[in-house]
């Protein structure tokens, strides 16, 4: 095995799967890459755990930059996450999809249909506002009423 450029850090070292060690990059490897490097050790494989590679090791003889911790899994959208993406509905170049879309794959259809019923529910009072900061103050509107009505339940 060849020798790391990088002196370890203070980070601890990760056992994940392949799929998990894609995640570092901006495209996956394609499989013949990863094995090859694999058998240059570049990518250090978990001896115990077939399938299995040390994520900081591996990253740091690829001379890249270590992780401290996993990335956390995208939240749930939330009722306010769903009343966002009803108004990109509306109008995508006022209101912008929300930050948890670009994390998932493919949108639950339970909540793309929540979406568009709200979306069909607000699009006439949106398009019926004569300037933007109009709106967008109907949208807070629309948010606080959305955040005051989850907050309830949740305290229910």
């Amino acid at each position: 095995m060849s020798r790391s450029t990088n002196p370890p850090s203070d980070c601890p070292e990760f056992v994940v799967t392949r799929e998990s060690f894609d995640r570092y990059f901006e495209k996956s490897l394609p499989t013949s890459t990863f094995h090859d490097l694999v058998n240059k050790g570049k990518i250090t494989p978990f001896k115990h755990m077939r399938g299995h590679y040390l994520l900081n090791d591996s990253l740091r003889r690829l001379g890249l930059p270590e992780v401290c911790e996993l990335p956390k899994p995208p939240p749930e959208p939330n009722l306010e996450g769903i009343v966002r993406l009803a108004f990109t509905l509306i109008d995508p170049k006022l209101f912008p999809a929300p930050s948890w879309l670009l994390y998932v794959d493919a949108i639950n259809g339970k909540d793309a249909d929540h979406a568009a019923r709200i979306a069909e529910q607000h699009r006439d009072a949106v398009q019926a506002c004569s300037h933007v900061e109009l709106k967008l103050a109907y949208f807070q509107g629309v948010i606080d009423a959305a955040f005051f009505s989850n907050s309830g339940a949740e305290g229910s």
